[in-house]
């Protein structure tokens, strides 16, 4: 009511939504608190229905394109929590399976991915009320999805309060291109209050538009208040308007109304208060326990008092839910949640949600449950984690429960905490055990519980950077024949000494089971990288892409360490979507296993990747959040390969300035102490002074060994010297590096070297030979996928032939000074006029003139002419 013109403008907005696929409109709409924004979307939203309907049974009988498929997602204060409740309908309709099930297997990001596949390009138009509400992980989905290489043409309309902006959509949405529009809601004007207070007396009327000030809900409220006392005049006698704002009015109207209601509507009131006011009917009927009829007569007594919202999908305003659930007894709320969890059909999230509000009164099996959806939401959201375990009695807590939490700890950044809780447990491992273990099987269980345990504990201190202690914990049980504490204790050694022990290794594939086979060939595969033995490192990587691929999540989560080496030695071995789809997958069970330290290695290798892919987008996205990753969870050496990865892909754009910001920032990083990501960093950095003229030697890239990378750091330094003129020296480095890559068999690098000196060639004015090393290094790039390197090849390939074709007109044999001569005789001038006119001497000027002639073999003077006058027009 009074919104007409309002609605008629989004509707405006929504049939000019976009057409194309990847196109992106948002629509903001904000108004203070009662001002509409819901009552508005939900008109606007069943208008669009009744269109689309329309519109698809048109589509259906024509063949016509389709109707955009409308979402509506709701942000709520009560559960917020609880990670993608707000697009739980969305994700279920689009995917066809719970959304449990399919964040154990999947992230938010990687969930919006699929969401925009399953849409096939379809338009779609997904509107969030109360946006301000909208939790991380659901945040997250939204903008993955507005991101998603699939995505269709897509409408996103954000609702929310004056001032409470959702920051993080509204600037992914602007990078992604949005067509944006913003619409504030205005105070209702006189007549339409008027309009919702129809039925009270004149005096009445106009004490409702006095103090209703424009505000719907405040004039809802303050009309049935007088309706129920139909004597009053002034809004004092029936609010308390000294309670000071509207806000504060309307709870304190709440809190009266709720004093005075039947049993049946009370109960009705303070459920719909628990569950959220979209709720099924007969779900409230069983968590209030009334029957059928108490419900409608409860809706009537609501309703006539104001405190049912006329929105289609928010029966109660958010300020009078709250109002209603801080008004209701501690012992009702608890029992309306505690039903509510107990419902058979609701969904493992909500009940957490509920028992939750429960703590620390849970029963045991409550608490299991608690720990089951934490297990869950742990890769999305570890805030959730922390909500809903932090508050479980002690005597419920279970082995699972307490590393659960450690867990969630560290991903939210209270990793000390997490650290006492876990030495604790190592101290004292059979102090805790599950539910349901017998007392036969406690020993066992408190054995793995402390190899979990340390495991978890040592990478908790390689977060802190304490990896000496974390080495010491590990060393203590280096005998064992644990394969976690073993394969642990091999990727501290790794870390901290550039490789894994030989003895180690041998010790692992001595083992049952393939994941320690596999682990222990990654490891021998860096080895043999590390050595330069190039052949033998493609043989014994051969088998663990396809198994890290298919193994279980489980299974997998527990080697992540091995999972990051073997995506760099993916990209080492020029297997770049190989190396960015375990990448990808390490990352989902980092976050879904709350292994936070080794989230920047592998986001640095995904980085990587994605750029040599051409990916560049992704690799920036990639690279920045593997920084902070680094710059929060460690290990520090992480920040500057992830910058390197961020100036590898700024080389893929025409932007110098975006190339000396990131070259600043990488300089301004500690490079790595470790190994081949200290001499990587540094190449990089060497290569970007050169390609920004400002060109700084690095002897260290020289020097032994002589890895898998050695041909690439030989081109990096001739280009530099190439830059300072020590052309031999170059010449010597470039001839080098290809003779490394070719004993390596190299491929991509050797293609990389030829291109760095081609790069050289063009730059002293040959672009013959470079033309030819320039095609041999682009057939390279195409058929191993380097699509970066493809890119670069191509460029300088184009280059090289515009050189080329310049070199044959027939004044390009021309030197400067005789190309001057040559316009000079063209405008008519004699010799002596030349001379006078550069400031030469006769005979001089006589002698450049017989070289011109000679050189463009011509006879007399018209013909020179002839010769300027087709070059500056053009013609052959």
């Amino acid at each position: 009511m009074g919104r007409e013109d309002d609605a008629a403008t989004i509707v405006e907005l929504l049939d000019r939504a976009p057409l194309s696929d990847g196109q992106l409109r948002l629509i903001q709409i904000d108004g203070a608190i009662g001002v509409g924004k819901s009552a508005l979307l939900a008109a606007v939203l069943s208008r669009m229905k009744t269109r689309a309907d329309a519109r698809a049974t048109e589509a259906g009988a024509s063949g016509g394109a389709s109707a955009p498929r409308l979402f509506l997602a709701q942000g709520d204060s009560f559960n917020a929590d609880s990670p993608l409740t707000a697009h739980r309908a969305l994700i279920e309709e689009l995917l066809g399976d719970e959304l449990e099930r399919l964040l154990d297997e999947a992230t938010p990001s990687v969930l919006a991915v699929r969401c925009a596949e399953a849409l096939a390009g379809r338009p779609a138009i997904v509107a969030v009320d109360d946006a301000h509400w909208l939790g991380d992980a659901s945040t997250r989905f939204l903008i993955s999805l507005m991101q998603a290489p699939a995505a269709g043409p897509l409408t996103l309309i954000l609702v929310h309060r004056v001032g409470q902006d959702p920051d993080r959509l509204i600037a992914a949405a602007r990078r992604c291109g949005a067509m944006h529009d913003h619409l504030s809601l205005e105070a209702l004007p006189a007549g339409a209050i008027r309009a919702i207070a129809s039925g009270l007396s004149e005096r009445q009327t106009e004490a409702v538009v006095e103090a209703a000030k424009g505000n719907p809900l405040f004039a809802h409220t303050a009309t049935a208040a007088f309706r129920r006392h139909a004597g009053a005049e002034q809004v004092e006698e029936v609010l308390r308007l000294a309670e000071g704002s509207q806000t504060a009015v309307l709870s304190a109207a709440v809190a009266d109304d709720m004093a005075t209601l039947s049993e049946p509507s009370r109960r009705a009131l303070e459920t719909l208060a628990v569950l959220g006011g979209s709720s099924p009917v007969e779900t409230v009927i069983e968590v209030a326990d009334i029957t059928p009829a108490e419900f409608d007569a409860a809706t009537s007594e609501l309703s006539e008092r104001g405190l049912l919202s006329t929105s289609a999908h928010e029966s109660l305003h958010p300020v009078i839910r709250y109002s209603v659930y801080q008004n209701t007894p501690a012992d009702r709320r608890a029992l309306a949640h505690r039903r509510a969890a107990q419902l058979e059909h609701a969904e493992l999230f909500e009940r957490a949600e509920h028992l939750a509000q429960l703590a620390p009164d849970v029963t045991a099996d409550e608490a299991e449950t608690l720990v089951r959806a934490a297990q869950l939401a742990l890769g999305s959201d570890p805030s959730t984690v922390l909500h809903w375990l932090d508050r479980i009695p002690a005597e419920y807590r279970t082995l699972t429960s307490e590393t659960v939490l450690a867990r969630a700890l560290i991903m939210g950044g209270r990793v000390e905490e997490a650290i006492e809780r876990l030495r604790d447990l190592v101290a004292e491992p059979g102090g805790l055990r599950d539910a349901g273990t017998a007392e036969a099987d406690a020993r066992g269980q408190a054995d793995a519980c402390a190899t979990e345990a340390r495991v978890l504990l040592a990478n908790a201190l390689r977060v802190t950077g304490d990896t000496s202690e974390a080495r010491a914990l590990l060393a203590s049980t280096a005998d064992s024949i644990e394969p976690e504490l073993l394969r642990e204790y091999v990727d501290i050694l790794s870390l901290l000494e550039g490789r894994a022990p030989d003895l180690l290794i041998s010790r692992l594939e001595t083992l049952p089971g393939d994941v320690n086979r596999m682990v222990a060939a990654t490891y021998r595969t860096m080895d043999l990288l590390a050595d330069g033995r190039v052949q033998q490192a493609r043989v014994t990587f051969r088998p663990v892409p396809t198994w890290m691929s298919e193994a279980d999540g489980r299974e997998l989560g527990s080697v992540l360490h091995a999972v990051s080496c073997a995506a760099w030695a993916s990209y080492i071995l020029d297997q770049y979507d190989v190396g960015a789809r375990l990448a990808e997958r390490g990352l989902q069970l980092a976050h879904r296993f709350g292994q936070a330290d080794v989230l920047s290695n592998l986001g640095a290798a995904l980085s990587f990747c994605q750029a040599s892919l051409g990916l560049l987008d992704a690799a920036d996205e990639t690279g920045e959040q593997a920084v902070a990753d680094a710059e929060r969870f460690g290990p520090p050496d992480a920040i500057s390969m992830a910058r390197a990865g961020l100036m590898i892909a700024a080389q893929g754009r025409a932007d110098p300035a975006l190339l000396a910001r990131r070259f600043a920032e990488l300089e301004a990083t500690p490079p790595p102490e470790f190994g081949w990501w200290r001499r990587a960093v540094l190449t990089t950095r060497t290569r970007i002074s050169a390609l920004l003229g400002k060109p700084e030697p690095c002897p260290e890239l020289l020097g032994e060994p002589r890895d898998a990378m050695a041909a690439l750091r030989h081109a990096d330094a001739a280009m530099v010297c190439a830059f300072l003129g020590q052309l031999e020296t170059a010449a010597s480095l470039i001839a080098e590096g290809i003779a490394i890559a070719e004993e390596q068999d190299s491929m991509g690098q050797r293609a990389m070297v030829q291109t760095v000196h081609a790069e050289i060639l063009l730059q002293a004015g040959e672009p013959l030979g470079a033309s030819n090393l320039l095609r041999a290094a682009r057939d390279a790039f195409e058929r191993l996928g380097m699509r970066l390197q493809l890119a670069r090849a191509t460029g300088n390939l184009a280059r090289a032939e515009a050189m080329l074709a310049r070199q044959a007109e027939p004044l390009a044999r021309l030197t400067a000074r005789e190309r001057e001569v040559a316009e000079l005789i063209a405008t008519g001038l004699r010799n002596g006029e030349i001379a006078e006119r550069l400031t030469l001497s006769k005979r001089t000027a006589e002698n450049h003139v017989r070289r011109v002639m000679m050189k463009l073999g011509v006879r007399v003077r018209q013909e020179v002419a002839d010769l300027v006058n087709r070059a500056a027009t053009g013609e052959a």
